[in-house]
């Protein structure tokens, strides 16, 4: 079973060098990491996403569900847990962003580099995948042994697409330079929409976006040793998020990342990538949005800055393989919230807080008597702490004085230990099925905004529930322990993988009702609502997902996914907030040519149910279900020319994905403040490619 599971990676291995050697595109599925560890993987198509930040590619994942506050605000949503609990690496760098709310989301971070791919582990992820993965791991990267081993020369291509209704354009080209002892390679693309529309017309509130990015990677290899560098700019320029209080006016990002990698063997070898990231980010409430009178008017600059590094050592060990590791990254976030029109307004809503994680682990992956086995130990400590705030209210606000003072005096140094433990076994039923099996913990520290918000704001990392939220030093992290089950069964075309998972978590992170009488009289005062305070509780999380591939006939193949995921509470009879209702994807593709020219048409139908599973508590609201179909056609006229056109939403059905945000702009006389913000209606694009 060894040689057979090694032969299957080197083959998987060859078949991606090669499918990124020969695709104009750049674009590649690949299966990577562990052997034994399922592995979902999408490639990242520049020619054919909706959504600025490739949300839509993401979604093609077993599992997955993007929420959304805005264009640019795509949060992943994996098993029903989302935010900081799923790790999410660009380029293997943790991205820190500037924005308490998510504006600025990893996915937000993406460029269309040449060989990107979206990788999610599927389940139990290895203790090796990275730090705090209790809610998942996707890394989306290009693999640099792939560009290493490219053949020498050009590759290069341009698309340009066009968007119809809510004029749109998107510009992207990449290219990739291989010479004899190293590669060279460019991204750029140019992002710009007007406001999108729902079915019927309607159009969606603040739904405009603006972005440009610029991203340079660089590769040298000498003997056993390879060096790699990348480095990446974006520019976010006004962009709408409707379900924040907030809207963007700009985000200023840039991220570097530096490897080295010493090849001792076939099996043996030493990986460290330093990287560091800064982020600058301006909000505010009334450029895009009507706002009442100019003494509500808010600006909020905030910025990030994370450095950090990680390491890696593998070598053989009784019959497997073992890797040592290390990680240590630090992260800081400001922010301030200022009044255009009143110098003397100003409220320190975080004073440099600060992160420091140090992580190592340690990870055994071998076969005894035919079954395959993976244990993992990840033991981490993370130190946060911030300084003063305060607020010229405090003269004139009892309330705010009083909390000022509260936050001041209270103990902000924490320190939080955490142990991760995964094993993993996998054996063949028969000669067409293979038996899965794994058990885990894992843990989450509470982040800066969970443990530092001083003064009762909309606040909630994305989650966006309409509520002010207040912080809590006395939090301890999340335990989550995890059991999964599941098969692989192929026969002849066919493949299915149905898996089902139960995750306990103890001392989950979540809003309660606060006690607080001045964070109580603050919130009131502001938004006539009763505060939540971030507060530990117990949550279960359970479900299945299943995946399907079929050929029906030579060129022509089914892709399925479904998933269903349920949350509760343990504490209070009552859901966890914004959990994505089950969910079936069918994708039909065919492939066939036109006046001796390859043509692939593609149908996909995405089935959603209805979600009446909500939080009481939080004053969540039950949605409907509803059905979509999506048509997309790729033209190859020649071999450096093709055209590619989608019509999505076909039948301009008007719906509401219950992962939406609630819309939160006043003036709208088509979808109200409070409401759900619809999906887009019927949208064309039509794609120009061009490859050399």
């Amino acid at each position: 079973m060894k040689k057979t599971l090694t032969a299957l990676v080197v083959i998987a291995q060859g078949v991606t060098q090669c499918a990124l050697a020969q695709d104009s595109q750049g674009e590649i599925i690949t299966v990577i990491g562990s052997p034994l560890t399922q592995v979902d993987a999408e490639r990242i198509n520049t020619s054919s996403n909706t959504d600025a930040d490739f949300g839509d590619q993401i979604e093609k994942l077993t599992g997955v569900s993007i929420t959304r506050n805005g264009p640019v605000t795509g949060l992943i949503q994996y098993r029903g847990l989302y935010g900081d609990r799923v790790g999410i690496t660009i380029d293997g760098v943790d991205i820190a962003g500037a924005g308490p709310n998510a504006m600025d989301s990893p996915l937000s971070h993406v460029l269309p580099e040449p060989g990107l791919q979206a990788v999610l582990y599927r389940g139990i992820v290895p203790v090796s995948a990275g730090v705090q993965t209790l809610g998942g791991k996707l890394d989306i990267r290009a693999d640099d042994s792939a560009l290493f081993n490219l053949a020498d020369g050009l590759k290069a291509n341009f698309n340009g697409a066009l968007f119809s209704p809510g004029t749109g354009q998107q510009y992207q080209a990449n290219g990739v330079y291989r010479f004899e002892s190293g590669f060279l390679t460019g991204a750029f693309t140019h992002q710009q929409r007007d406001e999108r529309e729902a079915a019927d017309d309607i159009a969606i509130p603040n739904s405009a976006y603006l972005r440009n990015g610029a991203k340079l990677r660089a590769g040298y290899e000498q003997g056993n040793h390879q060096f790699t560098a990348s480095y990446q700019a974006l520019n976010t320029n006004q962009s709408g998020t409707p379900a924040l209080a907030m809207d963007i006016n700009f985000i200023d990002a840039a991220w570097y990342r530096l490897g080295y990698r010493y090849q001792a063997s076939d099996n043996r070898y030493f990986v460290l990538n330093a990287f560091g990231n800064s982020n600058q980010h301006a909000m505010d409430n009334f450029r895009q949005r009507p706002v009442m009178m100019d003494s509500m008017a808010r600006q909020n600059d905030a910025d990030a800055i994370a450095q950090g590094f990680n390491t890696s050592y593998v070598t053989p060990l009784y019959n497997g393989t073992i890797t040592l590791g290390a990680n240590v990254a630090h992260k800081r976030n400001n922010s301030t919230i200022s009044n255009p029109n009143d110098a003397s307004f100003y409220i320190n809503n975080f004073a440099s807080t600060e992160q420091d994680t140090y992580s190592l682990f340690s990870e055994w992956e071998g076969v005894r008597n035919t079954v395959q086995y993976q244990f993992g130990a990840r033991f981490t400590q993370v130190n946060a702490d911030a300084n003063d705030v305060g607020s010229n209210m405090e003269m004139m606000n009892d309330a705010v004085a009083s909390l000022a003072i509260s936050f001041n005096g209270a103990d902000r140094d924490k320190r939080f230990t955490m142990l991760d433990l995964a094993a993993t076994l996998e054996t063949a039923i028969g000669d067409n099925a293979m038996f899965f099996a794994g058990v885990s913990q894992k843990n989450r520290a509470p982040n800066y905004y969970e443990l530092y918000t001083w003064l009762p704001l909309a606040i909630t990392g994305g989650m966006a529930d309409g509520f002010n939220y207040i912080g809590n030093t006395a939090l301890e992290e999340e335990t989550a322990r995890q059991i999964e089950f599941g098969t692989t069964f192929s026969a002849k075309n066919w493949t299915i993988s149905p898996r089902l998972f139960y995750q306990d978590i103890e001392n989950y992170i979540t809003g309660m009702p606060s006690e607080n009488a001045s964070a109580i009289m603050f919130s009131n005062m502001m938004s006539g609502t009763v505060p939540f305070q971030w507060a530990n509780t117990d949550a279960v999380v359970k479900g299945v997902d299943i995946t399907l591939h079929g050929e029906l006939l030579d060129n022509l193949s089914l892709d399925m996914l479904a998933s269903h995921t349920h949350g509760n509470r343990d504490d209070i009879d009552d859901a966890l907030f914004r959990i994505a209702p089950e969910r079936l994807v069918t994708r039909l593709q065919w492939q066939t040519a036109l006046f001796a020219s390859p043509l692939s048409l593609e149908a996909t139908s995405e089935l959603v149910g209805s979600q009446s599973h909500v939080s009481a508590l939080q004053s969540e609201t039950a949605t409907a279900g509803y059905g979509l179909l999506h048509l997309s056609a790729k033209w190859q006229l020649t071999p450096v020319f093709a055209v590619s056109t989608r019509i999505s939403n076909v039948t301009d059905k008007y719906y509401a994905a219950h992962t939406a945000g609630i819309n939160r702009v006043s003036g709208d006389a088509n979808i109200a403040t409070g409401e759900k913000l619809p999906g887009a209606g019927r949208e064309w694009q039509l794609s120009l490619q061009l490859a050399f």
